[in-house]
């Protein structure tokens, strides 16, 4: 019976070594995995003459560091020679006063190609709960066009652009000061924007499944879902927004009328791993 008894702990140990030799593994295997970023390419077809429009879109970096300064994130885009870059928010920590790492980088990537930034709901956290009044002031002040609640026409390589952005939570309405402006304003079944191409970034996608679900827009960037956070066979398991098996955390997605690329994130969710979830930095060409 003492043999029977010792021979059942001693397969049970190594049964609980086994198992966390394989957890360890996994967990080093990420930790080395979310140290660089991948890059993924995007093709979208809109019904506008913008033939061979190339846009960098960046979110949730909250404040991870790719190099001394994010110099190899800087260089990888502009080896990417973008028409434009989009950055859909989550680029700070909102704990965290110490914001200027988005900022070095953001004046880094004006001089590669314009720049239209867009809040996420930590940015808006920072200022608006935790004391960071002046951090909207300092982004824009980077040389970025700040999209908050905000949009522009402009031509860019020939190609006409209206460019919009906001932050909003997935509800029933839009809520803040100036989002349902912007939204009209690109909503293309209301605007005569034949020769237009209009352009979104959102940071939350789950708005294009409920206050903008009747709105049409060519082209929507988001971010916000981390991917699904742990991803097992490409899809996510999780997301803030959305919970568990999110449907909206990457990719090229028709929500509604218009087409939405979701990136997975450039930085972890802390205190969520990223898991089977490599960093992402986007590339959307728009034809």
């Amino acid at each position: 019976m003492i043999k029977k008894i010792l021979h059942f702990l001693v397969r049970l140990l190594l049964i609980l070594l086994l198992m966390a030799l394989v957890l360890g593994s996994i967990l080093l295997y990420n930790l080395q995995m979310n140290k660089s970023f991948i890059t993924t390419f995007y093709t979208v077809t809109v019904d506008k003459p913008v033939e061979d429009l190339r846009i960098v879109l960046l979110s949730d970096l909250h404040l991870s560091e790719y190099g001394t300064d994010n110099a190899d994130l800087v260089q990888k885009v502009r080896n990417l020679a973008p028409d434009l870059i989009a950055v859909a928010g989550d680029m700070d920590i909102d704990t965290n006063p110490d914001y200027s790492l988005v900022l070095s980088l953001m004046r880094q990537l004006v001089d590669i190609a314009p720049v239209y930034y867009a809040p996420g709901n930590h940015e808006w956290a920072a200022r608006y709960a935790n004391g960071c009044d002046t951090i909207f002031d300092d982004i824009e002040a980077t040389g970025v066009h700040w999209m908050n609640g905000t949009y522009e026409d402009t031509v860019i390589n020939g190609k006409k652009l209206r460019i919009g952005g906001f932050f909003e939570w997935p509800r029933a309405q839009l809520e803040r000061e100036n989002s349902r402006a912007v939204a009209d304003a690109l909503n293309d079944e209301t605007n005569a924007l034949d020769d237009v191409c209009t352009i979104l970034i959102c940071h939350c996608p789950e708005v294009l499944d409920t206050s903008l679900a009747d709105e049409k827009f060519d082209l929507v960037l988001s971010g916000h879902a981390h991917g699904g956070q742990v991803r097992i066979g490409g899809h996510g398991l999780w997301s803030t927004s959305q919970g568990f098996l999110p449907k909206y955390t990457s990719g090229v997605n028709q929500m509604g009328e218009s087409q939405v690329v979701i990136s997975r994130g450039l930085g972890d969710s802390e205190p969520y791993p990223r898991i089977f979830n490599q960093p992402e930095l986007v590339v959307v060409d728009v034809n």
